[in-house]
């Protein structure tokens, strides 16, 4: 549902080394003024350099925008997605005008259903960052896999030096920036113009509306395959067990049986091995440490943090871009299975409008995409494969995937995932560029198989490597 003639071009810049989305988008019809978009702009915490690194970007995207985002979008809250404005807030609130701002209906303060999430994100938020914050648990990350999990997944939810979340209070100030009346929140179905940007439109795929999507984070194959909802037991649970790390004296009504049969471990634990019953020998043998369920909470407190991780993940704002020509630009933020599937559930818009040509369906949309930001850094849950990837059939499709391995291994991520790094190198004909690449062998690969179209896209670097760049004529 291409939108007329008109000639000019985009350049989808991807800032590299970080870990992080932070992708600006320079949109120009021939004889016009260049538009800036920034989707995102963000870097996982406890990456080397991190903040130096995301100075450093900031000060491209002032120079190049001249301090104006005609158009800023935030896909979810997510510390890799959002730190950059929280590292650099005293020059987005100095320095940038934001003419736009863009979010999913689940940031709406004044919509029930996003508020009811929030609360039950808070809740785990809070329970997550406490633990990870707690001065015990840092001694415990390499000798608990558990707790290990937990600390790797708090990155991103970014805690500030007090242990607090930073989400929420970014986007705040986001949006005060932005001011209400220049605030929109979206919804699956919308098709919507930038006010100050023409030539281009936005297809709204998601995030859904049903909770069950929202809940699912992998594919329907076997009870153990899929993910749900955070339990808020889980929350509760690690909150207790904090408070009797720090303070042993238990409330009578947080123990689940009563008094007489209640027997403190750390009591046993400091009597002699003669002193103890048999139970108390058998059960305290160095032997049978792995059967021991002192420390079974440290399980619940990693569900709980895999959960919130993907949760997080599911509520991503996803956008597809249409140019003037037909062509599509895919930024799907991380949003995990639920997500994907849920763009079939409506029609693009929700209601057609015969006079404006009807309207289109998600295949209608992914057969155009020649511009894929991958979503998760290339995780395995966050690109469908016959429902997404295979449907993107467009021979000058190109990706683009913000990771940087060594981060990924170091955590013990499988970033980029394999089978889908392979299968992204075919549908591009290994037109993929990525965060951390050789860049004179990127180059020359992603060249290789150029063809001869007059749309073919073009490949630069910034002088440093900061960012890479793909410029797509229409």
């Amino acid at each position: 549902m291409a939108m007329g003639a008109s000639s000019g071009s985009v350049s989808v810049r991807m800032y590299r080394g970080i870990l992080g989305d932070c992708f600006l988008l320079r949109h120009g019809l021939d004889g016009g003024a260049v538009k800036h978009i920034l989707i995102d702009c963000g870097v996982l915490q406890g990456v080397k350099n991190a903040r130096e690194r995301m100075a450093g970007i900031v000060r491209d995207l002032l120079e190049t925008t001249g301090g104006r985002l005609d158009l800023l979008v935030v896909t979810h809250e997510h510390h890799d997605h959002l730190s950059g404005f929280l590292y650099e807030r005293e020059s987005f609130q100095k320095n940038f005008e934001i003419a736009e701002f863009w979010l999913a209906w689940t940031e709406n303060p004044n919509d029930p259903t996003a508020v009811a999430l929030h609360e039950r994100f808070d809740k785990a938020k809070q329970a997550l960052s406490a633990l990870a914050s707690h001065a015990k648990m840092a001694a415990l990350k390499d000798r608990d896999f558990h707790i290990r999990t937990v600390m790797e997944l708090s990155a991103f939810i970014g805690l500030d030096e007090a242990g607090r979340p930073t989400g929420a209070s970014t986007l705040r100030m986001l949006k005060d920036k932005a001011t209400p009346a220049r605030t929109r929140y979206l919804e699956p179905g919308d098709v919507v113009t930038p006010t100050a940007i023409a030539g281009l439109k936005a297809y709204v795929l998601g995030p859904p509306r049903d909770e069950k999507r929202l809940r699912k984070d992998l594919p329907s194959r076997g009870a153990a395959k899929e993910v749900y909802l955070s339990d808020q037991a889980d929350a509760g649970a690690i909150s207790l067990h904090l408070n009797q790390l720090d303070n042993p004296c238990v409330d009578p009504c947080d123990v689940p049986f009563a008094r007489p049969h209640y027997r403190p471990l750390e009591t046993v634990k400091q009597q002699k091995p003669r002193d103890r019953t048999l139970t108390q020998r058998l059960y305290f043998d160095p032997a049978e440490s792995q059967r021991q369920i002192d420390d079974e909470w440290y399980s619940c407190a990693e569900t709980l943090a895999l959960k919130m991780d993907s949760d997080t993940n599911n509520t991503s704002l996803v956008l597809a871009f249409e140019l003037p020509d037909g062509q599509v630009l895919l930024f799907p933020g991380d949003a995990q299975v639920g997500n994907w599937l849920s763009w079939a559930d409506q029609t693009y818009p929700r209601t057609p409008d015969p006079t404006q040509g009807g309207a289109l369906t998600v295949d209608d949309i992914l057969a155009r995409v020649t511009l894929y930001k991958v979503g998760h850094h290339c995780s395995h849950n966050a690109t469908l494969r016959q429902l997404g990837l295979e449907k993107m059939t467009d021979e000058r499709l190109v990706a683009m995937i913000p990771v940087v391995t060594q981060v990924a291994l170091d955590n013990q991520w499988n970033m980029p995932y394999p089978d889908l790094y392979d299968a992204l190198k075919t549908m591009t004909k290994e037109r993929v560029v990525i965060g951390d690449s050789e860049i004179a062998e990127e180059t020359a690969t992603f060249m290789k198989h150029q063809g001869a179209d007059k749309n073919r896209p073009v490949l630069d670097y910034h002088p440093t490597g900061l960012w890479v760049e793909i410029r797509i004529t229409f």
